[in-house]
């Protein structure tokens, strides 16, 4: 121990002793420094040698490094200034003093450029250093480098000494003057050093920029230029960041020195390279980049290498090299190839980049296609596409629509919407326009050609004229060039009065004057001197040629052929035009699909391109406008954003302001609102409100929408007025003030003559008065009209005077209107409300019944048979004589079918009305009372008031959910439940009112009426008026939703009107009743709920329609629990109504969203489509399972479902049905955990392998599963690749794979008891109860992953009954 710490002080003493040394001898190269005496250096040579050579990387070695680069950078600055004046000499240098020199220059700048090598060395091994510490998250390393400050900086200084040093005629220090190339390479190759440790940036591209003047020198004048591109393709394989600044540095090379070989030399050998490895690698893309980059800034350069370039690599296998290409060729067009002046050979280069560039818009790789649509885009932005080729790309991006990368779609999109707004045709590219311009065009270029034949037959009269004229005209012109060879003008005459004189004379044939003025205007033009040099022959026949022109002249002969030339172009123009407005339109229903994507983008570029499509006019965008209103309701914030925004620049951008603009705005909202679908009426109402909150809609456009409503804008139709008060009742929904402060002026419109004339204005003024109570408030806070009112005393009586009119449109609407203010605005609705039934029984009575039948008018039958103008009153046998008409004794009473359909229109919507006043109004009403008498008994009213319910509830919601606390403990109370308690009186009285004594009460109303209305619907073969059938049907369900005794009585008798009508109005009206009564009365509903279902397989497009929205409302609400029969909901995935199928897929999307809903019932799903009796199409099964099982993503509940799936081969025994399972497992996503589960289950399918169809699917999970995939997961896929090898192999002896795993006969033969209500099938194929039964297991395991959600299930669809009214969808059945 002692001995080798004797040894480590040693070595310590000969370190210090070393350093004092070194420290020395640099102190003394300073002296000499500053002594300006270059020459040191040879004495010193060893001090600086000893430096570079250290491997110390400690604090003093680097102080040393640093101090002999300063002293370096000085002597050798002082170096230059004495080779200067010695090589710039007209003289030699002598033999001595060159010898002197040039080993001074050789030795000195060998010190300099290896201290610079020795300092980055340095630099680069700290900066690794404190990465990797960085990334250990260790402490801080930043110390080492503060000795080296400012070293880019000293970098390049260095760079620059050395410009300086090689700019000096070198060679001239060599004997002969030829520099060694050692000394070359020397220099050089710390450029090339620098080259790839420093990237380019905007504050060292002087550096860079010195770097290659060097080069340039080097090449030039010391003969690098073979060395050079091998060093630079060097850099350009191993250094990424190389390509730019090699790609600037040749570019400089080109034009600062003339150097042009070096490029060409460089991309032979690139070329070659990339030949030589065409795979996606490191050294493919670093070439591409620099390729990419050149082209960028230097095209004309590339150009006479792309032919090359094209036919070696377009069609390499690295989609890399194939965009690198495509690249340079757009850049090529943009930058030198968009002239009108290009020369045959540019222009057939420019045309072959093209071409290549448009067939490759269809290439193997989506990169490439999306690529090559990218270039498209970016030469439209810069103008560089030719006429001739809009259209073909236009043609091919819509083709690109279709495509199965999102990415593609989204360029696709993109480009469309730049050749859109970007079209040289027209501002407006409306079909319709745009043929009847061509059309006009067309017309005046027959005319033209009609006048162009007529010219010619002119000419060659005027010819054979000419034919005549000529050995008249001749001598004379002759005679005056002989007698006078030389013109004399006296006084110069302005060339059109010269031939204003001409013409006359020749009309006459006066030639010898007209000669001599022909001479004159010829001089005039300036041809005198010309003329002059032509012989005497020749200048006769240039006159002759003069006079035959002004011969046609004064003839009056014209040429129409320029103008033809330029009516055609114009025709050609607006034929072009018309296909691009085509090619444009064919785009539009693929759009259509991809606003309903499950790829946000897809939708996002849909919404942009609609957008710009409708502000253009092209024919089909405003399907898509309706469409886009579908995404209102969409569950995602950024789609709905995306709507409104669209919305927001169609509607409210304009380029006027104040007054004009909202003016323009409330035109283009009328104009929209004109023409949308009733369906999409509610989604505009919604974007409405948020238009209204966020100001779009200010109090400008409120003003003038009123102004049109009032008819006080000038030039206000009728249409528009009431386009005008439709907007008002929409915007009036957001903010009840537009409606509340102008009341008075409302109320005189709707009892005045306009409403009187037009039944539209008098119900949109009572939707309008309705809208002035705020939504967010109840019905205690605002007060009500008396009944004996002014206002409610003339509506009522102008509705019972509509209510006789036998051609009134849209009754439905109108009395609802009348009711829905009965009920919001006034006191005792239910009092006026029986007060309008009375009255109307009571005029049945007195005036409206007749005797025989009228033949002026008969309604439409429904039937073949005929029957008279009125029908028999249905009459109640314990109906009061007052209240319904009594017979006489000649015949029985007749009455008009229309108002026997009204009436019991407004019966049933009355119902409904009255349950919901007292469901919701009454109670919070008597509420609230109870909590302000509660109050006041404390005496603590004041600081109680808060302490009130502040949010309107029902008392079926109260009922319900009290009872689920009941049932359900773990619950918390709903907030809506404050100051409701478990014996809440009120909710159960109004709840005893509505189920005994609504319709069941011997005093009450509806109770003598309700057996009417189910007598009409019970004899439908009597009662055949079709309007009168829809309205009792209708009212027959709303009367059930108020009592769930009456429901539960009559719910058979409905399901029968439901099964046996031809009717589709009254089956999509009893569908709709039967979503409202779920919400209502779920327990009674559910038996039933299968001929929901049913109604999915009928013919009638409509009906469909309504079941799958129903449905799917209902399952989204979860008042129906998922069950296997989703599986004829997903059989509308490929409906033939486009609508279906999207309504469809978006409910599937929103399920796929909810908890495990989708993933519980897909094995049923898979199951009952897969069932070969249903006998549904194979690619109809691959569409639908295509979509479905797209929206699984979660890696767990695709393990699960894979192990399903392998379970069901031996379940099933048709070859069918293992290609849909296998394709089924195909479709999904596989981790490492899930392919383990394949392979573990490959028992269950190995001798299904043998199949083609369903070995070819396990082959596609390889080849999907392999593609960016982890090592640890390749080896899974390479092992069950093994397995699936090994199936194919080995048959085990006596199976049989066509019976291998069928299901026993006596499992298949278990039923379950069936519900109420089935019934045949009728349409489209359904999955039958056999089906069913075969399919047990997979329904039964779904329905125990579910099972714990079942009561909670119960409970929400409890919950949700009377917060989902069944009022607005019943009446927008209706």
């Amino acid at each position: 121990m002692r001995l080798r710490a004797c040894i480590s002080n040693i070595l310590g003493q000969i370190q210090r002793d070393k350093r004092i040394t070194l420290s020395n001898f640099i102190a003394a190269c300073k002296s000499k420094v500053h002594q300006r005496d270059p020459f040191y250096i040879f004495e010193h040579f060893d001090t600086y040698y000893s430096i570079i050579e250290t491997t110390a990387n400690d604090a003093a070695a680097i102080r040393n490094l640093m101090r002999a680069f300063d002293l370096l950078y000085l002597t050798v600055d002082t170096l230059g200034g004495q080779l200067s004046p010695l090589l710039s000499s007209s003289e030699p240098p002598s033999s001595h003093d060159r010898v002197r020199f040039l080993n001074l220059t050789k030795m000195t700048l060998f010190l300099f450029i290896n201290t610079v090598k020795r300092i980055d060395i340095v630099v680069q091994q700290v900066l690794k250093e404190q990465q990797l510490n960085q990334q250990k998250k260790r402490g801080k390393q930043a110390e080492a480098l503060e000795q080296y400050p400012d070293w880019d900086v000293k970098r390049g200084k260095f760079l620059v000494q050395l410009y300086n040093v090689m700019q000096y005629e070198l060679e001239k220090l060599w004997s002969p003057p030829v520099a060694e190339e050692n000394f070359v390479t020397m220099v050089c190759d710390i450029c090339y050093r620098t080259l790839e440790l420093v990237p380019q940036r905007a504050d060292n591209r002087q550096c860079i920029d010195t770097l290659f003047y060097i080069f340039g020198i080097a090449i030039k004048r010391y003969n690098h230029a073979i060395t050079f591109p091998a060093r630079i393709l060097q850099i350009l394989r191993s250094t990424e960041h190389a390509s730019t600044t090699v790609a600037n540095g040749i570019l400089l090379l080109h034009e600062k020195y003339g150097i042009t070989t070096v490029f060409s030399i460089l991309m032979k050998d690139i070329v070659e390279g990339l030949i030589l490895d065409t795979s996606d690698t490191a050294v493919s893309r670093n070439f591409s980049n620099f390729l990419t980059e050149f082209s960028g800034i230097a095209p004309k350069m590339m150009i006479p290498h792309l032919s090359k370039l094209g036919d070696e690599l377009l069609g390499c296998e690295s989609h890399v090299l194939r965009n690198c290409v495509l690249q340079i060729m757009g850049d090529a067009v943009v930058g030198e190839l968009t002239s009108e002046e290009l020369d045959d050979e540019m222009k057939e280069a420019r045309n072959e980049f093209l071409d290549s560039l448009l067939a490759h818009v269809n290439d193997i790789s989506a990169h490439v296609r999306s690529k090559v649509l990218h270039i498209w885009h970016h030469l439209k932005e810069q103008h560089a596409i030719p006429l001739s080729y809009l259209i073909p790309v236009m043609r091919e991006a819509v083709c690109r629509l279709e495509d199965k990368s999102s990415l593609v779609r989204k360029s696709a999109i993109q480009l469309i919407k730049a050749f859109l707004e970007n079209n040289p045709y027209s501002g407006k590219l409306t079909h319709e326009e745009l043929m009847k311009k061509y059309q006009k065009e067309v017309q005046v270029m027959e005319q033209l050609d009609e006048v162009i034949i007529e010219e010619r037959k002119q000419a060659e009269k005027l010819n054979e004229q000419w034919k005549l004229v000529i050995p008249e005209l001749m001598p004379i012109i002759e005679q005056s060039l002989n007698e006078s060879p030389e013109l004399q003008i006296d006084k110069e005459e302005p060339y059109e009065d010269l031939v204003n004189k001409i013409l006359p004379l020749l009309v006459e044939k006066n030639y010898k004057d007209a000669t001599v003025l022909v001479r004159k205007a010829d001089f005039v033009l300036g041809n005198y001197e010309v003329s002059q040099l032509l012989n005497i022959e020749e200048r006769c026949v240039y006159f002759i040629s003069l006079f035959k022109t002004f011969l046609s002249m004064a003839s009056g002969f014209k040429d129409s052929s320029e103008e033809m030339q330029k009516q055609i172009k114009t025709v050609e123009f607006l034929k072009d035009s018309i296909e691009f407005s085509l090619v444009a339109t064919c785009a539009m229903p693929k759009m259509l699909e991809l606003l309903m994507s499950k790829t946000n983008t897809d939708v996002f570029e849909a919404v942009d391109l609609f957008t710009t499509g409708y502000l253009f006019g092209i024919q089909g965008t405003q399907a898509g406008m309706q469409r886009m209103l579908n995404l209102v309701w969409s569950s995602d914030k950024e789609k709905r954003d995306a709507v409104s925004n669209a919305y927001r620049r169609v509607l409210f951008t304009t380029d006027l302001t104040g007054r004009a603009h909202s003016i323009k705005v409330v035109q283009n909202l009328s104009k929209f609102l004109s023409e949308i679908e009733y369906g999409h009426y509610t989604a505009l109402e919604q974007l409405m409100g948020e238009w209204v909150a966020s100001e779009n809609v200010d109090a400008l456009i409120i003003q003038v929408l009123f102004e049109r409503f009032t008819l006080k804008l000038e030039g206000t139709t009728k249409d528009e007025s009431r386009l005008a008060l439709q907007l008002l009742i929409m915007a009036s929904q957001a903010k009840s003030t537009i409606s509340s402060a102008n009341r008075v002026i409302i109320e005189d419109i709707a009892v005045g003559e306009r409403a009187k004339q037009d039944p539209r204005i008098y119900t949109g003024c009572l939707q309008l008065l309705v809208n002035s109570i705020d939504a967010n408030n109840n019905s205690k806070y605002y007060k009500r009209n008396a009944m004996d009112a002014k206002f409610v005393q003339q509506i009522t009586s102008l509705f019972l005077a509509f209510f006789v009119h036998p051609k009134l449109p849209e009754f439905d609407a109108l009395a609802m209107s009348l009711f829905e203010y009965y009920y919001r605005m006034c006191q005792a609705p239910d009092e006026l409300a029986q007060h309008i039934v009375k009255e109307l029984l009571g005029r049945f009575n007195d005036q409206w019944l007749v005797s025989a039948p009228s033949s002026a008018e008969q309604p439409p039958l429904t039937q073949t048979t005929d029957i008279p103008y009125s029908q028999p009153m249905p009459m109640s046998q314990g109906q009061s004589q007052s209240q319904l008409p009594s017979q006489p004794a000649d015949g029985p009473v007749r009455m008009p079918v229309y108002l026997v359909a009204r009436f019991v229109f407004c019966v049933g919507y009355m119902t409904i009305k009255e349950m919901i006043f007292l469901d919701m109004d009454v109670y919070n009403n008597m509420k609230y009372r109870e909590e302000l008498t509660a109050l006041e008994e404390k005496k603590n009213k004041k600081d109680g008031v808060n302490a009130l319910r502040r949010q309107t509830v029902s008392a079926m919601e109260v009922r319900k959910r009290l009872s689920g606390v009941a049932a359900e403990p773990q619950q918390e109370p709903d907030d809506d439940l404050v100051g409701a308690t478990a014996e809440d009186n009120i909710a159960e009285e109004i709840n005893a009112i509505c189920e005994d004594m609504l319709l069941y009460d011997p005093n009450a109303l509806m109770s003598k009426i309700y057996p009417l209305i189910i007598d009409i619907c019970k004899r439908p073969g009597e009662y055949r008026d079709q309007h009168l059938q829809q309205s009792a049907t209708l009212t027959l369900a709303r009367l059930m939703t108020v009592s769930s005794k009456f429901c539960e009585t009559n719910m058979s008798f409905l399901m029968n009107i439901l099964n046996m009508t031809k009717n589709i109005k009254i089956k999509c009206n009893t569908v709709v009743g039967l979503s409202d009564l779920t919400f209502r009365f779920p327990n009674v509903i559910e038996p039933w709920t299968g001929h929901f279902y049913s109604q999915l397989h009928e013919e009638n497009t409509e009906l469909r329609l309504t079941a799958v929205k129903m449905l799917s409302h209902l399952i989204l609400h979860e008042m129906i629990r998922v069950k296997g029969q989703i599986a004829d909901l997903a059989l509308c995935i490929v409906d033939e109504s486009d609508e279906i199928k999207n309504i469809t897929k978006q409910f599937f999307k929103e399920i796929a969203n909810k908890s495990n809903i989708l993933y519980n019932v897909l094995p049923d799903i898979i199951s009952i489509l897969g069932d070969i009796n249903l006998h549904l199409e194979e690619e109809k099964y691959r569409i639908i399972m295509r979509y479905i099982l797209g929206l699984i993503q979660k890696d767990r509940q695709i393990e699960t479902l894979v192990e399903k799936l392998c379970l069901r081969f031996p379940l099933t025994r048709a070859e069918r049905q293992w290609r849909d399972i296998a394709y089924c497992l195909g479709l999904l996503s596989y981790n490492e955990r899930s392919l383990k589960k394949l392979i573990d289950n490959v028992q269950h399918f190995k001798d299904k392998v043998q199949i083609d169809e369903v070995y070819q699917s396990f082959k596609q999970i390889i080849t999907n599963t392999s593609k960016l995939a982890k090592p640890e997961l390749k080896a899974v896929v390479t092992e069950f690749e093994t397995r699936l090898n090994e199936c194919l192999q080995v048959t085990e002896p006596g199976s049989n794979p066509q019976t291998d795993g069928a299901p026993s006969e006596s499992r298949a033969n278990k039923t379950k008891t069936a519900r109420p209500g089935t019934k045949s099938q009728r349409g489209r194929p359904k999955a039958s109860s056999g089906r069913r039964k075969q399919n047990a297991r997979p329904e039964t395991s779904s329905e125990e992953e579910s099972s714990d959600d079942d009561r909670a299930t119960r409970s929400r669809r409890q919950t949700a009954q009377q917060r989902n009214r069944m009022a607005p969808s019943s009446e927008s059945s209706d």
